[in-house]
């Protein structure tokens, strides 16, 4: 008889890492899954499924950070170790505990919530949404050129007197279309440096090392933060340093940074989209109501959201913008858009617009009622959903 419970997130200590080593790192022995253990103490609330003595499935709500979402600060509840051991799976465990989870931040006013998934369509059964973007370069490390021109920039490792720094020239990376930010107290060890000019930090890199054979080292550019243009070329001539006895550089990231710049054959790189974060709307009307929408939105539109997960986000909604404000009341009018929860968390996430959904066949609706709901969401170029 499997049982569904909240327990103590700094309880089962030892249970829940194996739980994690089974289902994340079955290939690494458990005293090298043992870095993980940073990860289960960092929870505001944990649910596991226990089948007698066994703990089969687990699934945490993230202690909360304060986000700024369509111009409001919203309590956001990030999910994380959804795990299930092997011989459990397919068993809707993971369900059932997230019944429990969406339960557990209605009564704790958790708005808005978000998670970093191992698989898309297993996470949009739950609601969320692809919400975040980002590129992976790969090349030869002798494909990166060295910058010149570096303007007395200077490198030193990073120290924790840093973060606020640090913090500030990670969210100017927003003109770049970055939609993720990561908490500097969380970032891994690694090699962090930061980049000064005039004994001001203005910049931000990290760097990680593989193996890819016996005689080949793989550089890694994890992070790059740069709070001018001036400073990227610094960055750029760090990693050319730090990576000049690699043979192979990969480097994460945001999706208008001009690094082809610096890669003597670009059309050579290998260039992968990525992104990683999903989101979703847990508490609809509040949402509305202190998210802050464009002047120029000022026509109503009615909505009927189904959301059985959250149930009590459905119903048929009146949407009216009102000086850069929304209000939102029940309608017993014929709704004119009809949306799950997925096609609200894409709406609403800022990556895709209820009109192009509409164009694309996920929305059944007139393209005047589409174009309405996007008026009051159009596209947000930079929104805080953490990385853990």
């Amino acid at each position: 008889m499997i049982e569904i419970t909240r327990i103590d997130p700094h309880s089962l200590y030892d249970e829940r890492l194996h739980l994690m080593w089974k289902a994340f790192l079955p290939h690494d022995t458990l005293e090298k899954a043992a870095r993980l253990a940073g990860t289960l103490l960092d929870n505001q609330a944990t649910f596991v499924a226990r089948d007698g003595s066994t703990l089969a499935a687990m699934v945490c709500v993230k202690e909360p950070i304060e986000n700024r979402i369509r111009g409001a600060h919203l309590s956001f509840g990030g999910i994380g170790e959804v795990c299930t051991l092997p011989e459990y799976r397919r068993d809707r465990l993971v369900r059932s505990l997230f019944d429990q989870v969406f339960a557990y931040m209605q009564e704790a006013d958790v708005v808005y919530s978000a998670l970093g998934p191992f698989s898309y369509p297993f996470y949009e059964k739950f609601g969320y949404a692809h919400a975040e973007q980002g590129l992976r370069y790969a090349f030869p490390a002798n494909q990166l050129k060295a910058p010149r021109h570096l303007a007395g920039f200077t490198f030193r490792e990073y120290a924790e007197a840093d973060a606020g720094a640090v913090m500030q020239a990670q969210r100017s990376m927003a003109r770049f279309g970055s939609r993720v930010f990561k908490p500097v107290k969380k970032l891994p060890g690694d090699h962090p440096y930061v980049v000064e000019q005039h004994g001001q930090v203005r910049g931000f890199v990290r760097l990680s090392f593989s193996r890819l054979g016996e005689h080949e080292t793989g550089a890694n550019v994890c992070d790059a933060w740069f709070s001018t243009d001036e400073v990227f070329p610094a960055i750029v001539d760090l990693v050319y340093r730090y990576a000049s006895q690699s043979s192979k550089i990969t480097w994460h990231i945001e999706p208008e940074v001009p690094l082809e710049y610096y890669i003597k054959e670009p059309g050579q790189a290998e260039r992968q989209r990525t992104g990683y974060m999903m989101v979703r709307v847990v508490k609809f009307k509040e949402f509305c109501q202190q998210v802050k929408v464009p002047l120029y939105a000022a026509e109503p539109v009615i909505i009927r959201l189904v959301d059985p997960l959250c149930p009590w986000n459905e119903g048929s909604w009146k949407l009216t913008p009102v000086s850069g404000r929304l209000e939102i009341q029940p309608s017993s009018r014929e709704p004119e858009i009809t949306l799950d929860a997925v096609h609200l968390s894409h709406a609403v996430g800022g990556l895709l617009t209820a009109n192009r959904l509409h164009r694309l066949g996920g929305l059944h609706c007139a393209a005047d009622a589409a174009e309405r709901f996007t008026r009051i969401f159009p596209p947000e170029s930079y929104v805080s959903y953490v990385g853990f």
